[in-house]
């Protein structure tokens, strides 16, 4: 309650303006009268007398609903509208609690639904037992009951008040904790009821009030809750954050369903919170001081410092790994260069699918994810790696056709962008580069200027992948001159760096610099492929690699004055650099002896990962637990139980004898 009687709530738009301690002062008035009647008479009036008055001001407060709907876009929405949907007024409605500065405690289980329309819900008024139906019969039973128009007509209008309350609330200024930006982009809430009523919960509790709520895990992990997140950090004092997954605590709810219970006081911020995460056991109540964790909040900020999406801790142990794991710099750190790590698609397989062409007449493979596995671009060593599905042609022979020349065309907007941000571009973006070249050269910007990723070796990394898989991160250095689609995300070859001398250049190639160079490559795809930064990747992947996800995740960023650089580098090279399609890799490297039987190539790929284990800052008894705790599956193309043991080996020894080179 601000010095003017203004409630701290924004139900009514930003801000309620004056005149509301009137309002709410009328209502407590005949409330006390209420409370202080000598007979039941006046009781009575008093009582009759505070409800109309709470109906009068509140279709006032409505005004302000109005308001709110006219700023959210929805300029057809009238009071008679508003009045329909009957807005619950808190201050009106609880006016003594607001008198005394809010409630001292809140209690909440919101619904974890979506606004939209239910079926179940409609038509449960015309068929009593329309939601134990079966799927079919109740798409039977809806055909049935739409002949008649009364109710067809309702359903229509039912339909379009829950669009019209899912734009509201998409739009609306006053729930400001819905829209958060993330990697750049505005990641809307689904119009969770959850995450609108957890962030009213907010504003109905005081400064003082102490808050208890049962939330939906997309809360803590979704991006859609970032806002709400750092809301929680910043502006309450968090004590309890515990995640459950189901497993049987709530009867007929998935088993895998994730939920939370967080405990805080309105005010203040956080620098620990108490919690853990269980799989379908509550007993962490019953003894919760005892069996909680103490968790930091620097490591809830830098697990997912772009979305701040919450870790599942089980235990003191995996609390030290994740501190170690974290306490390393982003994949792609914040004032990096655009593109820097930053995995991109190239062909859609629908869309692109006129630049594939029959085997026969083909000149390069277009690869996706199923055509690599770790350190490997043929099915030479793994199984299950197919061979390529889609084939196209060099540009020379039928650009139309050509799967390059369609990425020329689709990068060539990079490389106009590059330049008019390089020199300070004004207006359209297409004119004043072409301008500029012109003056330079004498012409226009033209897809002649790309150099295509292509036409170097550079890192493809599967899109689709699973927290369950035997590996989640799959990365390999591919040959110069394939093409990819869009299950095989690619790291870019080139940095665009534009200056002013290269300007007269046709074609403006001079402008692509190397990102890496072929050492540094290789000690990317070490660590990429490496089972520290795996085991953090999957506490955050469900069923692909998602860019921010990808980006925020930490890896050490190793340079040439490093021992594990070399190392690692080394080893992926052997391990990358097999078939006639690296040969000229080889003799870039000095010379590289591929390894290419299984027994080599695992003993290598372990070493790669005992020394991403230092690399990362890891003690043994951090990596024995991250090994241990490492997801098995039934049957492993490498990680059985002898790989574990060899890296834990690998591990000792190097930790004895450091990286010998």
């Amino acid at each position: 309650m601000t010095d003017d009687g203004d409630a701290a709530l924004t139900n009514w738009g930003g801000g309620v303006g004056t005149g509301v301690r009137e309002l709410y002062e009328d209502v407590i008035k005949q409330i006390e009268r209420h409370q202080n009647a000598t007979s039941a008479t006046e009781a009575q009036n008093a009582r009759k007398t505070a409800e109309s008055l709470v109906e009068t001001h509140s279709r006032e407060l409505n005004e302000k609903v109005l308001e709110q709907f006219h700023a959210a876009g929805l300029k057809e929405v009238d009071a008679e509208k508003v009045q329909d949907f009957s807005p619950f007024h808190w201050v009106l409605e609880f006016a003594p609690v607001y008198e005394d500065g809010g409630f001292d405690v809140i209690i909440g289980n919101p619904p974890w639904d979506r606004i939209k329309p239910l079926r179940d819900d409609y038509f449960s008024k015309f068929d009593e037992t329309f939601r134990t139906r079966l799927p079919d019969d109740k798409d039977r039973v809806q055909e049935e009951l739409l002949t008649d128009d009364e109710i067809a007509e309702g359903w229509q209008e039912y339909q379009d008040e829950m669009e019209l309350r899912a734009e509201y609330f998409k739009n609306t200024p006053a729930y400001n904790l819905q829209r958060p930006v993330i990697d750049g982009r505005v990641n809307p809430s689904t119009n969770d009821l959850s995450s609108l009523f957890f962030e009213r919960v907010f504003e109905l509790a005081g400064d003082s009030s102490r808050v208890a709520q049962i939330l939906p895990g997309a809360i803590f992990n979704g991006a859609s809750g970032k806002d709400l997140r750092t809301h929680l950090l910043n502006n309450t004092t968090l004590d309890v954050l515990t995640i459950f997954e189901n497993h049987g605590i709530f009867k007929g709810v998935d088993d895998r369903y994730k939920f939370g219970v967080v405990v805080f006081k309105n005010s203040g911020s956080t620098e620990y919170v108490s919690g853990k995460y269980e799989a379908g056991n509550l007993s962490i109540f019953n003894n919760f001081d005892e069996k909680a964790i103490k968790i930091p909040r620097d490591v809830l900020e830098s697990y997912s410092p772009e979305a701040g999406i919450f870790p599942y801790i089980e235990s003191e142990h995996k609390l030290r790994v994740l501190e170690s794991i974290i306490d390393n710099p982003p994949i792609a750190p914040e004032g990096a260069p655009t593109g820097y790590m930053e995995p991109y698609q190239g062909l859609r397989r629908t869309s692109d699918a006129d630049r594939f062409v029959d085997k026969s007449e083909a000149d390069y493979p277009v690869y996706g994810g199923k055509n690599i596995y770790q350190y490997s671009y043929t099915p030479e060593f793994i199984n299950d790696v197919e061979e390529p599905e889609f084939w196209s042609v060099e540009e020379e022979k039928d650009p139309d056709r050509s799967a390059k020349q369609r990425m020329r065309e689709k990068t060539v907007r990079d490389l106009k962008s590059a330049i008019y941000e390089a020199f300070d571009g004004t207006g359209s973006q297409k004119g004043f580069v072409n301008d500029l070249l012109k003056q330079h050269r004498g012409k226009p910007l033209s897809e002649d200027d790309v150099l295509l990723d292509c036409t170097e070796y550079r890192i493809g990394i599967r899109r689709i992948t699973n927290s369950t898989n035997e590996r989640t991160l799959i990365a390999s250095v591919l040959p110069k001159g394939i093409v990819c689609h869009n299950t095989l995300l690619t790291i870019p070859s080139y940095l665009i760096q534009p200056y002013e001398e290269g300007l007269s250049e046709d074609p403006l190639h001079n402008f692509y610099e190397r990102m890496f160079s072929d050492e540094e490559l290789f000690a990317k795809l070490g660590l990429l492929n490496s089972i520290p930064l795996d085991y953090l990747l999957r506490t955050k992947v469900d069923t692909g690699i998602v860019m921010y996800k990808f980006k925020e995740s930490q890896m050490p960023d190793l340079s040439k004055d490093d021992n594990w650089f070399h190392y690692i580098s080394e080893r992926a090279a052997q391990l990358s650099c097999y078939g006639d399609e690296f040969a000229e890799m080889r003799d870039r490297l000095g010379g590289v002896d591929p390894v290419t039987t299984q027994k080599e190539r695992r003993e290598l790929q372990a070493e790669i990962d005992a020394a991403a284990f230092h690399a990362y800052g890891l003690e043994q008894d951090e990596v024995q637990f991250v090994l241990d705790d490492f997801h098995r599956v039934t049957n492993p193309r490498i990680m059985n139980e002898n790989y574990f043991e060899m890296v834990s080996e690998k591990f000792d020894i190097l930790d004895q004898e450091g990286p010998m080179l």
